[in-house]
Parts: structure tokens; C-alpha cells; sequence
């Protein structure tokens, strides 16, 4: 009976023409390299287009994530942890709320994660194309240089400023805010992440403080770039911070995810396709989940591209409502004032158990902790 299990597996993974389904990926950054991981694993054959030469470099976020990305993740993400927390606490109009977590979030090192996820994907013989990819087909047909291949599926994750999805029609074409981070000594011992709403720093956002072993990581976002390096200065003014070690930054991608994220049997992921937490722009957590769900179906014998745009659509759909909840309260341009009132008011046990990743479901999770709390 076993046995019989594993033969129809395995025919589930070849084609018609009795091959192995061939995956072109093109882009090795977080996207890129978690959809590589999960074809890999599900018996798919990979082949990676990247044109740098190395992944996960120059860095550009900070590395948070829930304990589900963790899982989702494995290895190469506990591998590159740094540091955890129960929790984070929102700052603003002069008080500040804790805010307790469901499970616990981590700092990773991003590079060391990449790397690690890209070593990960060549034990299981993934292909690497160290070359910029020029064109793709709705058919799968891929033109890098003078090189050319078909595939069975093609997973775009050439991030925000690629150019590739728009041939096609597909994915985000929004504009994103500009973030930065930047490393300072930690002298002052914070052990914890502050989440800072001061519509000077950053309009519309938040800025944050991580603390992370010796070193705080001090970041910011803005639509104005030219605002980042004056408003980081007074970031480092208030809180003291000293001896800047290393900056560095990126698009910042606060969504809605793309109406049309396929085209044919090509499907754009990350960056590309706004699959970023609308409240933080993070983007580790919606491009795991998303990887996650579309080898699950495909291994419960749905079609690998009706199960990636299946996926997609999916995790798109959450990001949605999030992204409604997001611009109710970013865009009020008040959040300070609101944390400075639910501190007065003592609502830290209203956000108790909260979800770091499912934003959309923090207000009923909340009314129930107060209605509880109440009776």
C-alpha cells in the first residue's frame, strides 16, 4: 500500500512528456529563493535566474518574523536568528503599550538567511543561472542573453524595480515609500522592538528601534527619501544613539497586492506583486505562506499553476483586508494619539495573544480580550 502511495506521487510530479515539471525562478532575493525551496521539495526541477552575484546583498530590511515563518522557513531561518521576543511595545504621544504575541517574534540576519536558504536549495539540485533574464512568455519560454528555455512554470520574483511583469500585465505597479535602517552600538541595552509614531519622523508610517545582541537597529520610512537621512539624525538624537555602524534601505511596499498576480504559467511573487504586510510592508511572512500553500495543493493533485495562482489569490485576499485596516489607521496620521489613549485607558490585556502576521484579525481578537476583560 505504501508503496502504491509513492508511485502516485511521483507520476504526479512529471508531465506529460514523462519529465520531471520544470520551475524557472527568476530573482534570488526572500521570493525567489522560499518558492525554490518548496518546488524543490515537492519534486519539481529549478532553475534560478539570478544577475548579481551574490544573494541577500546589500541588505534592505530589517529581518522581523513571526514564529510561523520560522516553521515555514526551517533551517536556514533558525540558523540566522539573532535574537527573540515575546512581543513588541507601540510608543507614541509620550506613552507607550505593550503588546503581547502570539508564539514569539525573531530577528534574522538577512544575508546569512539567504545564503543559507540558497545553500539549502543547491543540496536538492537546484540550477543556478548567474544571468539577467530579458524576457519571459505567458507560455514560460525565458530569454536570458543568448540563452533560452521553456518551462512548465515560472515564478516572477525580480522585485520592485524590475521590469518584467509589465510586459505581461501583471503585478503591483504602485508606489512604494522608501525605508532605512541603520546600526548603532547598543550601549543602551535595549533587549526589545519599539514601534515609534511620530508623524514628525515619518508621516503617514512609524520609525522603530531593534534591539538585537550589541547592536539597535534604528529605521524609518517615507514617501520623501530626501526626508530619511534628517529625520534618522533626529531619530539618533532622541534616543541617544551612537557609533552608526552601517545604513541601508529599499522600497518599502505597503500594497494592495496586484488584481492580476498571474498571466499563463507565470505567476509574480514578492516585491513584484505587492505580497507585503500592508501595516509593516514586510514581506517574509505573505511570499512563506503563499509557497507553503501552493506545494500543499499541488501535492493533493491540483495542477501546479492552478495551485500557485490559487495560492496567491489566497494570501492576496488577507493582505487585502489588512490593507483596509492599514489606511484606517495609518492614514488617519493619529496613531500616536490613539496608543497614548489605550495606554490611559489600560488596554495592554486587550492586545494580549495578538497575531504578528494576520493584522486583519487584531480588532475582533482585541474586542474580545476587552469584552472579557469586561464581564
Amino acid at each position: 500500500m505504501r508503496l502504491v502511495i509513492y508511485v502516485k506521487l511521483y507520476l504526479k510530479k512529471v508531465s506529460s512528456r514523462g519529465q520531471r515539471l520544470r520551475a524557472a525562478v527568476i530573482g534570488g532575493g526572500f521570493a525567489g529563493l522560499i518558492f525554490s525551496l518548496k518546488l524543490l521539495k515537492a519534486g519539481v526541477s529549478v532553475t534560478l535566474y539570478e544577475e548579481h552575484g551574490r544573494v541577500g546583498y546589500p541588505p534592505h530590511c530589517t529581518g522581523i518574523v513571526s514564529e510561523r515563518v520560522m516553521q515555514i522557513v526551517g533551517r536556514p531561518a533558525w540558523e540566522s536568528a539573532v535574537s527573540s521576543y515575546e512581543g513588541l511595545r507601540l510608543v507614541g504621544g509620550g506613552r507607550s503599550l505593550w503588546v503581547d504575541v502570539k508564539g514569539r517574534i525573531y530577528k534574522l540576519e538577512r544575508t546569512r538567511l539567504e545564503e543559507l536558504m540558497l545553500e539549502e536549495a543547491f543540496s536538492l539540485g537546484l540550477r543556478f543561472e548567474g544571468r539577467r533574464v530579458t524576457s519571459i512568455s505567458r507560455e514560460g519560454r525565458v530569454e536570458a542573453g543568448s540563452s533560452s528555455g521553456k518551462f512548465d512554470i515560472v515564478v516572477l520574483a525580480e522585485g520592485y524595480g524590475g521590469s518584467l511583469r509589465k510586459d505581461l500585465s501583471i503585478g503591483f505597479s504602485g508606489a512604494p515609500l522608501r525605508g532605512i535602517n541603520a546600526e548603532y552600538s547598543n550601549h543602551l541595552g535595549l533587549k526589545e522592538i519599539q514601534v515609534i509614531f511620530d508623524e514628525k519622523l515619518a508621516p503617514g508610517f512609524f520609525s522603530w528601534l531593534v534591539g538585537a545582541g550589541d547592536v539597535v537597529i534604528a529605521g524609518l520610512a517615507s514617501p520623501r527619501p530626501e526626508l530619511l537621512g534628517p529625520s534618522l539624525r533626529v531619530l539618533e538624537a532622541l534616543f541617544g544613539l551612537r557609533e552608526r555602524r552601517r545604513a541601508y534601505g529599499g522600497p518599502v511596499i505597503l500594497g494592495p497586492p496586484a488584481r492580476e498576480l498571474s498571466a499563463g504559467v507565470v505567476h509574480v511573487v514578492g516585491d513584484a506583486g505587492g505580497m507585503n504586510k500592508p501595516l509593516t510592508g514586510g514581506g517574509l511572512y505573505p511570499n512563506s505562506l503563499a509557497a507553503e500553500l501552493a506545494v500543499r495543493l499541488y501535492e493533493r493533485g491540483v495542477e501546479l499553476n492552478e495551485a500557485m495562482s490559487r495560492a496567491l489569490e489566497w494570501v492576496a485576499s488577507k493582505l487585502r483586508k489588512q490593507y483596509l485596516l492599514s489606511r484606517l489607521l495609518l492614514g488617519s496620521r493619529s496613531m500616536g494619539a490613539l496608543v497614548a489613549l489605550a495606554s490611559m485607558l489600560g488596554w495592554e490585556k486587550a492586545l494580549r495573544g495578538v497575531d504578528y502576521d494576520e493584522h486583519e484579525k487584531i480588532p475582533l481578537k482585541a474586542l474580545r480580550n476587552l469584552t472579557s476583560l469586561s464581564s
